[in-house]
């Protein structure tokens, strides 16, 4: 009805008590043991009152075939969590509830004296001192009894069916302990109980709260200073650390800083040592995304940001004072704008996180240029710049 698949994270030592009393209430709906998990559900609202326990209470209680108190734990959670709840949870509330009192029945009850308790399958109703009162009741067979101090206890069954309004029970309780048999009209064959509900999956604990990687990368570059002849193919390093917050499950926002250094050579034969060094300082804000997958998950982010970029060459003079870029490289720097994306996969060991991703960094090289003596500011690449590599993270989680 209401749930999606619930994976947890293992338990901590010390443990939120809400995060507690949620995750034993969904084990125990799965073993189908729905009575101990509604204690549970209510545990965790009772610790943050807000709209997901009630959910699940209501999941609970709709698997016991109690509509009713399934209906009432819906529409509390509408009437005092709706800012708890997104758009989806709030339409697929208001269509069970619509669903679940399409099979309600209306039994009307008449108590003496009207001051007995009365009793719905065993449990205790609200007290009143009306006579004559108006239960819901979902299809099946129910035990309606009554009781009173001095008074012996009173018990029929009923068998109701979605929509009934005119079933009638009328319970009198007597002093000299002599039980009311129920009038002939009223005695309803006992029907064998309904079949086990279908397994529903209650919704899972959101997980939320600040964490913090680093990462050790290797980069392969794609471009190049357009003087520089010859390139080789070379890698370099990179080290970054991240801090963010999980506002949900599947996402969470963080701040990335980032220094990455590559040094490239020629493969010109008459300037062996000639190279240049690329240097890269990213700042930038990424969107970091989830599966809720226990101990393992898939985990992607895009983002972006500036990145400050310096460019030295060395060795690019021969013995006889000729030069490898004919004096088109000099000392560059400048501010660019930057693209970064990364898809991989991360292990959650009770909140130490390891995990290798694939990235690529793309970005603009128009920042990158120095002033020649002669042709004015000279833009050291003719196209942006595009960097793929790998990285090992580590880090820690709050959630």
């Amino acid at each position: 009805m209401l749930g999606v698949a619930a994976q947890l994270s293992p338990v901590h030592a010390q443990v939120e008590p809400y995060r507690q009393h949620m995750e034993n209430g969904i084990k125990l709906f799965q073993d189908r043991n729905y009575r101990a998990a509604i204690v549970e559900f209510e545990a965790a609202y009772n610790e943050k009152p807000k709209a997901s326990p009630l959910f699940n209470i209501a999941l609970a209680e709709k698997a016991l075939f109690n509509y009713p108190k399934a209906i009432a734990a819906l529409e509390r959670a509408l009437a005092h969590h709706r800012d708890t709840m997104d758009e989806a949870d709030e339409k697929t509330a208001r269509s069970a509830i619509e669903e679940m009192r399409a099979l309600l029945a209306h039994v009307t009850v008449e108590l003496s004296p009207p001051t007995a308790t009365l009793l719905i399958d065993g449990e205790e109703q609200p007290p009143s001192s009306a006579a004559t009162r108006v239960v819901e009741l979902g299809p099946g067979v129910h035990r309606i009894g009554a009781r009173a101090d001095g008074h012996r206890t009173a018990e029929q069954s009923v068998t109701v069916a979605s929509g009934d309004r005119d079933k009638k029970v009328k319970l009198t309780l007597t002093q000299d302990r002599v039980a009311v048999a129920p009038p002939a009209s009223q005695a309803v064959t006992t029907l064998p109980p309904p079949p086990p509900p279908p397994k529903l999956a209650p919704l899972p604990v959101s997980r939320q709260g600040y964490y913090v990687i680093g990462a050790a990368s290797l980069l392969w570059p794609l471009g190049h200073p357009k003087a520089f002849p010859e390139p080789e193919t070379n890698s370099g390093g990179a080290g970054s650390i991240r801090v963010g917050y999980r506002v949900n499950t599947p996402a969470a926002f963080d701040v990335m800083l980032q220094y990455a250094n590559i040094a490239t050579g020629s493969q010109d034969r008459a300037y062996p040592n000639a190279s240049y060094t690329l240097g890269s300082t990213r700042l930038g804000l990424n969107v970091r995304l989830m599966t809720p997958g226990q101990t393992w998950r898939f985990v992607g982010s895009i983002g972006g940001g500036l990145t400050y970029d310096a460019v030295r060459f060395d060795s690019i003079k021969g013995p006889d004072g000729s030069d490898i870029c004919e004096g088109m490289c000099e000392r560059a720097t400048g501010v660019n704008a930057f693209v970064f994306s990364e898809v991989g996969v991360e292990l959650d060991l009770g909140g130490v996180l390891l995990g290798f991703s694939l990235d690529s960094y793309f970005q603009s090289s128009r920042g990158i240029s120095y002033r020649h003596e002669e042709y004015g500011d000279i833009t050291l690449y003719s196209s942006v710049l595009l960097q793929l590599g790998g990285s090992l993270h580590a880090g820690y989680a709050f959630w």
